[in-house]
């Protein structure tokens, strides 16, 4: 043990320091030999010790962050089973749950409730009321999915648990979900059939359910009338192309990102004029292949030409935000049209009229319910490279 320079740390000169091998530095006088510690209390220090923490850690993993409190915890529970250790966490969440009006109360009970239910207690009926009180908390909380997961273990560990029952159905009509409610109030009300609160909420789920019932019995009808209504006008489109010569083949692409856009993404008849005639609207897809873009039109009416709907995306004087060069205006662009061959399942191309309507570029062709029409900038590049690629 090395001597050190005497007055150290404020020591008198008549008082001798050493610093042994582990650099510890330790003193001498009159009383003896004594350890010296340097280090000086900080706040964060005095408000973790746990002699003076109003509070112990809210989230229950913290408590390895505060050694002096894990040994004194460790201190207290010692030589105490599970089940003991257990029961006081309840006790202690229960005192929390009086304080409730405080979000720091709050915060306790939880944590005291889940250290009880880590304790691997093999009392079932301890361990419903931990999962119930926890719930309880849960539903100051608004936290309900876990209030119904909690009650559900409780109810399997005790199907007596009444209060367990009763917060299960509580929070499924918060959720609504009214089946499941009336299952938690039908398990309270075997164990007291006249608890006025349960009878309450159940009245209440039952007629939320019956009212679910309902709505889900129109929309089945709703959602009845719109296949047939899709079917007949399936069918009546299907009549009509083929006065024109033209018939519906297999569906290019996946399209099922778009669906919610068309209820369908099938061609589809509309009407009009002062003395109806029937025309086409058609879904159609635009494919950019040199910007790796692409536009979904729900419905393109086929009176109109396509230079009418590109004029519209791409006026002269506005640019789409991935055209960076500017380079796609309407005037300057070439469409080539997918389309199935007489007796071919894979498709072929030509290039459209963009001034013609639709309904002279569709003629006499098979094509796929989503029109798919591929548009570059023509005289570019990147056109030559696609006409070359697809033999154009």
């Amino acid at each position: 043990m090395a001597e050190a320079s005497p007055a150290v740390n404020g020591e008198s000169p008549d008082q001798h320091v050493f610093v042994d091998d582990d650099g510890n530095m330790w003193g001498e006088d009159e009383l003896g030999r004594y350890r010296i510690d340097n280090r000086v209390w900080t706040w964060n220090e005095i408000q973790e010790h746990p002699l003076f923490m109003k509070d112990i850690p809210s989230d229950p993993r913290d408590i390895d962050n505060y050694p002096m409190l894990t040994a004194l915890q460790s201190i207290l529970y010692d030589d105490q089973t599970p089940e003991e250790v257990a029961e006081h966490f309840k006790k202690q969440g229960n005192e929390a749950m009086k304080l409730q009006a405080s979000k720091i109360a709050l915060m306790n009970a939880l944590t005291f409730y889940t250290k009880g239910l880590e304790m691997s207690c093999k009392d079932a009926k301890l361990n419903s009321v931990l999962h119930s009180n926890r719930a309880a908390v849960g539903l100051k909380m608004g936290e309900y999915l876990k209030v119904v997961d909690d009650c559900r273990h409780a109810v399997r560990l005790d199907g007596s648990n009444l209060k367990a029952w009763f917060r299960g159905a509580q929070a499924s009509e918060v959720l609504g979900l009214a089946e499941q409610g009336l299952k938690f109030c039908h398990g309270a009300l075997k164990l007291d059939p006249k608890e006025p609160e349960v009878l309450r909420v159940q009245k209440q789920l039952q007629a939320r359910l019956e009212k679910d019932l309902l709505a889900q019995q129109e929309m089945r009808q709703l959602d009845k009338k719109l296949k047939d209504s899709r079917k007949a006008n399936a069918s009546a489109v299907e009549s009509f192309l083929q006065l024109r010569g033209c018939r519906l083949g297999p569906v290019l692409f996946d399209m099922s990102m778009y669906r919610m856009a068309n209820g369908g993404l099938t061609p589809h008849p509309k009407l009009v004029g002062e003395d109806p005639e029937m025309t086409v609207e058609w879904p159609m897809l635009l494919l950019y292949d040199e910007a790796n873009q692409s536009d979904f039109v729900a419905a393109f009416d086929e009176r109109y030409a396509l230079e009418d709907q590109l004029q519209m995306m791409f006026p002269e004087d506005r640019h789409v935000e991935w055209d960076e060069q500017g380079k796609y205006v309407w005037k300057r662009l070439a469409a080539y049209l997918e389309f199935y061959p007489e007796g071919s399942d894979t498709t072929s191309m030509f290039r459209v009229d963009n001034a013609a309507p639709m309904v002279e570029v569709l003629r006499d062709l098979c094509l796929p319910p989503c029109l798919v029409l591929h548009v570059l900038v023509d005289g570019s590049p990147a056109q030559t490279v696609f006409c070359k690629e697809n033999s154009l």
